[in-house]
């Protein structure tokens, strides 16, 4: 009779490996009865603690990955922002290998990188390297290493008359280059029983990382998202899901930004874990003596960087602290909070058909610098009452017209349509500007958009500005992003001339978005243009107002504005056809603003009174 050894409150046979026992641990849930009813392994938390011990003995374990180990059990949404050296690639490449390894028949792992080359110094090499010593020290070990396809997959070569199953493994995908829907093409569609997702650097993903999570997400499946990196804008990858709940107030609040290692409920009902770099395991030793982990960010090397760096300064924050830089939603143009409160995600609700129609456009050529050229429309008219209720949401079921009660009747304006115009870099035939053209003028014609109600910035080019006159009209409106603010006041509330309220002209476009926001003049808003505009930031400069250059805010988020560039054109022609932005007034002061005017006419008729009494 074969001999058993007993781990765990259980029995094991005798030729069992100290990490067999604790995969299988893990495979029956961590815990679980015996036949008389006793409790018996130690926890889920334990045996992959345990588990990577044995499998990787060199692999050094601290507070920090325990943190994360302990998080990622118990969430399905997880999001890690921490300093340059914290262990966030190391870890996530054995806590993905080892979860697989459990369960290497039926889980999918995909590791969302930037590009392949530069996941061979990254996430892609730090995981075929322990894939290697893993398979070194246990021959049994799932996983056949197909290096030029950068998988790892379950299935050996033996299977493929059969057809070998790919599914079942460790696949690297690159999300930046391609374009969005490429993106996305390669996240969703996949189907198995487990389903890991991991977004190495997050920061600097798509958002098809995000995009696709929603149908990465199965259900009925055991799936898990987790995106790692340095924190570096709340409306990148990374930001968004590590973004507070709305109940705690979004990146817009106050978070707690104390170095100390923290977590906080995301809005994806899950958790983000920060890590600064001033909190290290490494300062958990008396001043003096070596640090125990040498492998990650100490004080020698905050200081170091502090001499390069102000410590306020977004590259002190984001590398060597691990926060969120610049205080997560201060001085941005636009925030989620603004657009949130104010209704601008909410569809129109129209009072009548009496509304006017604009066509915009952000011109860019063969995608230069990332640039893409965007086409959109939007609408603006009278919009129907609606009902506030008391935490200031709207009832669409119970439209009135009582100015007390209602936003009242009032223009706003509705984005209806955005898109990226098609221009073929390759084409000898026709020029980018022909194309561009041809695909302006079809599409307003289709939506029976004048050409005086087109307005575009050529970005510096006379020869779209040609175009567009030789092929459509000579009616329609270019616009200098470049020049000075307008003449004019900035809005019905604020009396102030444009030029001595902003810099520049573009700062007016933008900030007029901001306005428009603000006084709940806005529907229809779409994430993706929310997103982008809530990561441009503005500054004073003297007096004046100014948004960062579009120069700057590529160096920084890698991303070009060109969404909502495209937006603030529109916005601009939409001004010029008789929108104007408005302040919005509350039920109090409206009611404040009619008993003024009683008063007022009472006071006269009692004058009236008088004077009549004086003269009898």
């Amino acid at each position: 009779m074969a001999k058993t050894k007993v781990r765990y409150g259980w029995h094991w046979w005798e030729t069992q490996c100290d990490l067999a026992i604790e995969m299988e641990c893990i495979r029956k849930g961590g815990k679980w009865l015996n036949p008389h009813g006793v409790e018996c392994g130690a926890g889920l938390f334990h045996h992959y603690k345990e588990g990577i011990r044995l499998l990787w003995p060199q692999f050094i374990q601290h507070r920090w990955t325990d943190l994360i180990l302990k998080e990622w059990l118990q969430h399905k949404y997880i999001g890690i922002l921490g300093p340059k050296n914290c262990s966030k690639t190391g870890f996530m490449a054995v806590l993905h290998l080892f979860d697989y390894y459990c369960f290497s028949t039926c889980t999918s792992v995909l590791v969302c990188t930037t590009t392949l080359k530069l996941s061979e110094g990254r996430i892609w090499g730090e995981i075929k390297k322990r894939h290697q010593e893993a398979r070194a020290a246990y021959d049994w070990i799932p996983g056949h290493l197909i290096e030029g396809k950068q998988l790892i997959v379950t299935d050996d070569k033996s299977r493929i008359e059969e057809g070998r199953d790919f599914r079942n493994g460790l696949m690297v995908i690159p999300l930046v280059r391609g374009g969005p829907k490429v993106g996305v093409t390669s996240i969703i569609g996949i189907k198995n029983k487990r389903k890991r997702i991991y977004g190495d650097e997050a920061q600097a993903l798509q958002m098809a990382f995000i995009d696709g999570l929603s149908n990465f997400m199965e259900p009925g499946a055991d799936c898990k998202a987790t995106g790692a990196g340095n924190p570096s804008e709340p409306t990148d990858p990374l930001g968004m899901l590590c973004q507070p709940h709305d109940s705690l107030g979004g990146w817009d609040s106050n978070i707690d930004q104390t170095p100390k290692t923290k977590t906080w409920r995301t809005r994806w009902n899950g958790v983000a874990i920060q890590l600064p770099g001033s909190d290290s395991p490494n300062n958990d030793h008396p001043p003096g003596e070596p640090d125990p982990y040498p492998f990650l960010i100490n004080k020698t090397t905050m200081d170091e960087d502090a001499q390069i760096w102000e410590r306020n300064d977004w590259h002190f924050k984001m590398f060597d602290e691990g926060q969120m830089p610049r205080g997560q939603g201060a001085n941005r143009i636009i925030t989620r909070g603004l657009c949130i409160k104010n209704h601008a995600l909410d569809e129109p609700l129209w009072a009548n058909t009496r509304r006017t129609r604009i066509a915009f456009l952000d011109a860019a050529y063969r995608q230069v610098g990332g640039d893409r050229c965007v086409f959109g429309t939007l609408e603006f008219g009278d919009e129907l009452a609606r009902l506030i209720t008391n935490d200031g949401s709207t009832n669409a079921s119970a439209l009135i017209r009582q100015q007390e009660t209602t936003f009242g009747n009032r223009q706003i304006l509705a984005l209806t349509d955005m898109q990226i115009v098609p221009i073929e870099s390759t084409s000898i035939q026709i020029d980018p500007e022909d194309q561009i053209a041809a695909f302006v003028q079809k599409q307003c014609v289709l939506r029976n958009i004048p050409p005086e109600n087109f307005y575009f910035d050529a970005g510096m080019r006379t020869s779209l500005v040609t175009a567009l006159a030789r092929l459509w009209s000579p009616q329609v409106n270019s616009i200098d992003f470049g020049g000075r603010p307008s003449e004019g006041m900035v809005s019905a509330n604020i009396e102030i001339p444009n030029r001595e309220y902003y810099d520049r002209f573009v700062t007016e476009l933008w900030y007029r978005l901001r306005l428009v926001i603000e006084a709940g003049q806005f529907r229809g808003m779409t994430e993706d243009v929310m997103a982008e505009g809530c990561m441009r930031e503005f500054k004073m400069v003297g007096n004046k107002i100014a948004v960062e250059t579009k120069k700057e805010m590529k160096e920084k988020t890698r991303r070009s504005p060109d969404l909502v560039d495209a937006l603030c054109a529109g916005l601009y022609g939409a001004t010029k056809k008789g929108f104007a932005i408005k302040r919005v007034e509350s039920a109090a002061s409206v009611k404040q603003s009619d008993r003024w005017k009683s008063q007022m006419r009472e006071k006269r008729d009692e004058f009236w009174k008088q004077g009549a009494l004086a003269g009898a």
